[in-house]
């Protein structure tokens, strides 16, 4: 009876100390982590090439020239006799454009009057060359004057007017580089009235 009931004790003791041990602790295994897909290494853009600076080109300075007078014809709007508007672009310093004068030496027409050259060309003029008459004489010196261009022949442009010297010495009005294929040197006012022009010359860049 003893036996029994001291077995029946145990039996209970180990219940009781069952109950309250705690449950194992039952580890998860850690999932391997996959490894991770690489990712293709993009190709690399070539660096490009820094474009050369355009290297600006050196300006080419204009050359000067006189345009050819034997290419040249001239016309006048009033002449005395054989001193006609072309002996103002002969190349000759001792003949002359005249205009218009009676017996007497008074002027037929009143100025203005004007003379003017076909340059056998288009050009990029930029200066006009005016030599008076060269003999003892200042009679037709131009004292004022208008200069115009035109591409056509009828359509005429302004590009400068001004006053020169009652002397013998050339005189030269230069103006704006213009297109141009004729030119007119217009006399204002003239010694006593006239005008005139031993040599005309022109003036263009190339």
């Amino acid at each position: 009876m003893n036996r029994t009931l001291g077995s029946c004790l145990v039996v209970v003791l180990l219940l009781v100390m069952a109950h309250r041990l705690p449950a194992p602790v039952i580890e998860e295994a850690t999932p391997t982590p996959k490894p991770e897909k690489s990712a293709s290494p993009k190709p690399k853009r070539a660096a490009a090439k820094p474009k050369p600076e355009a290297t600006a080109r050196p300006k080419v300075a204009q050359v000067p020239f006189n345009i050819p007078q034997s290419q040249m014809t001239a016309t006048a709007t009033n002449q005395h006799g054989a001193d006609n508007a072309s002996k103002a672009i002969d190349g000759n310093r001792g003949s002359m454009w005249h205009t218009d004068f009676s017996f007497f030496g008074a002027p037929v027409v009143a100025l203005p009057q004007s003379i003017t050259l076909s340059l056998g060309g288009t050009y990029n003029v930029n200066a006009l060359h005016y030599l008076p008459r060269q003999d003892w004489y200042l009679h037709g010196t131009i004292l004022s004057y208008k200069i115009y261009v035109s591409t056509d022949g009828s359509n005429f442009t302004p590009v400068t007017s001004g006053s020169w010297a009652n002397d013998h010495t050339e005189k030269t009005t230069t103006f704006a580089p213009t297109k141009a294929s004729y030119i007119r040197l217009e006399a204002i006012d003239g010694h006593l009235g006239f005008a005139s022009a031993a040599e005309i010359n022109v003036t263009a860049l190339r």
